[in-house]
């Protein structure tokens, strides 16, 4: 399935019961030539109300980290597993026949950027993303080489609005972006861990910015 046809389905789809607690279908932006592909996890409230990802609070914390490297909405491709807001208030998590069903729509739209890194937004972005079973506490950070490009997992930016310890390491897991995108594209399996570089060796982070 081609990106122009995933789009159109996903637009009118009715494969889950997802499709009676939505507004609208929050399918993704961004340019196609984008080398970040930033995947979460669902819509939520204010997503489903303007019809894009990352919106309100969460969407806040989004811009301000992307500003942080020198990136803004217009660079980068955002997505999420399933394309519709799950039930509730909050939303609960999407469960995993609901993302199966959204699959091939995600695919088709890291086929048709063809990133270079993928960042993982959260726990179960990460575990489908990277194929890993892995808790995020220990695989978060890395860039895992996988099918030519960087899969980054980190904290997703509900969380981190809540925990700041966790914000602090999301804060951390962006700041390594830009020495991804510089770099070539991965040709093996191995893991890199992002984090290994000296600390002295790092651009500081502004103080106040979070």
């Amino acid at each position: 399935m081609d990106f122009a046809e995933a789009q159109k389905e996903a637009l009118g789809c009715v494969k889950c019961g997802l499709c009676h607690s939505r507004t609208q279908v929050v399918f993704g932006e961004g340019p196609l030539n984008s080398e970040l592909f930033i995947v979460g996890e669902a819509p939520g409230f204010n997503e489903d109300k303007e019809g894009r990802p990352f919106q309100g609070a969460s969407g806040m914390l989004f811009d301000r980290l992307l500003d942080s490297i020198g990136l803004g909405r217009g660079k980068v491709y955002s997505t999420t597993l399933v394309k519709c807001r799950p039930p509730g208030s909050p939303p609960r998590s999407p469960r995993p026949s609901e993302v199966s069903h959204c699959r091939a729509y995600l695919m088709s739209q890291i086929s048709a950027v063809d990133p270079k890194v993928v960042l993982a937004l959260g726990e179960m972005a990460s575990r489908i993303l990277t194929g890993k079973k892995d808790p995020l506490s220990r695989i978060r950070g890395r860039a895992i080489p996988l099918d030519g490009r960087y899969i980054v997992p980190t904290f997703s930016l509900v969380k981190a609005l809540y925990v700041p310890a966790d914000r602090d390491m999301l804060v951390s897991d962006f700041s390594r972006l830009p020495e991804l995108l510089e770099a070539e594209r991965p040709s093996t399996y191995d893991t890199l861990n992002v984090l290994a570089t000296p600390s002295a060796d790092r651009e500081p982070i502004q103080p106040g910015l979070w």
